[in-house]
């Protein structure tokens, strides 16, 4: 397998079990899963990842505008946070930053973020998104997204992990709340986050201010999937982000730029408005299904109006 490799960012500018999602993650142009918008790449450019220090030995690599995976370096391992959509080669990629032992862990269980999982042999998550992970991790799902990817850039075929050897699930390990990876100089704790999927975590480093936010905080966030909380629980996850924001100043998303912490105040607005009612949301149409979205400053939630509050309240 090859690996072409950039220096420079790209231009600036999910998925549950049901059918439907699955048949959306397949057709959906790979340039269009992000759920933070960003300008479609270019399908002449001779390069799948786009690789950036964006703080000392902390590197964002964006999957071909598909969305961002995290490379944090400590003197003993380095951590992979999230392994994208898993049609190039991101472990020759890793290799290219870093020779270090290799840790791997699934903010949560969308295609987009456990794509590359196969590569390795062991990957952390949170149990509740197992299943998720798995469903999507097997060698039928990964020769869809392939063949899916060489249409959409056929100038970039040659990139692409078409042929497989002996496709192998890794061994799912678990992570909750308060776990911590040692890096050697550097640690990172894991946040149980639940909302945009059961299992969704972040995880924070708390002596350098930063917190890789897997989907929790894009810019725009999916609350209206299947396997997706009510809002309300996931206003009670911004709300518990909140009250740590003093251990971080930094938000490291999924998809899009970083942002500053202030941001989790806007996305608990935009929750409360539709929680209360003040925000009825305009419609939001996808391949997956209809919702309805609302948005405060920079903060957008696409949510589904049945799902808003506990079933059991």
């Amino acid at each position: 397998m090859k690996s072409n490799l950039r220096s420079t960012p790209p231009p600036t500018g999910h998925t549950s079990l049901e059918i439907t999602i699955l048949l959306f993650l397949l057709c959906a142009p790979l340039g269009t899963i992000s759920f933070a918008q960003g300008d479609r790449v270019d399908s002449v450019n001779q390069s799948w990842f786009w690789l950036k220090e964006i703080t000392p030995d902390v590197w964002r690599i964006d999957d071909h505008g598909g969305g961002n995976m995290y490379l944090v370096l400590g003197k003993d391992k380095a951590l992979l946070i999230d392994a994208g959509n898993g049609v190039a080669d991101l472990a020759a990629c890793v290799k290219s930053i870093t020779s270090l032992p290799l840790v791997v862990v699934n903010t949560h269980g969308h295609p987009d973020h456990c794509g590359s999982d196969f590569e390795f042999s062991e990957v952390y998550a949170q149990p509740a998104d197992f299943d998720m992970i798995k469903s999507f991790c097997n060698e039928t799902f990964h020769k869809d997204r392939v063949d899916r990817a060489r249409k959409q850039s056929p100038g970039l075929e040659h990139l692409l992990t078409k042929d497989i050897q002996d496709f192998k699930p890794p061994a799912l390990l678990p992570v909750r709340g308060g776990f911590v990876f040692e890096l050697g100089g550097r640690t990172l704790e894991v946040v149980e986050t639940p909302g945009h999927t059961k299992g969704s975590i972040c995880l924070l480093d708390r002596a350098n201010k930063l917190l890789f936010t897997g989907d929790d905080n894009n810019t725009l966030v999916w609350l209206f999937l299947k396997d997706c909380l009510p809002l309300e629980s996931y206003l009670q996850t911004l709300e518990d982000l909140r009250r740590r924001s003093d251990q971080f100043d930094t938000l490291l998303p999924g998809h899009g730029d970083p942002l500053d912490k202030g941001f989790i105040d806007e996305q608990i607005v935009c929750a409360k408005n539709i929680l209360s009612g003040d925000c009825k949301g305009e419609p939001y149409k996808t391949f997956v299904d209809n919702a309805r979205v609302c948005n405060y400053k920079r903060a957008r939630i696409a949510f589904n109006p049945d799902n808003l509050r506990a079933r059991n309240k």
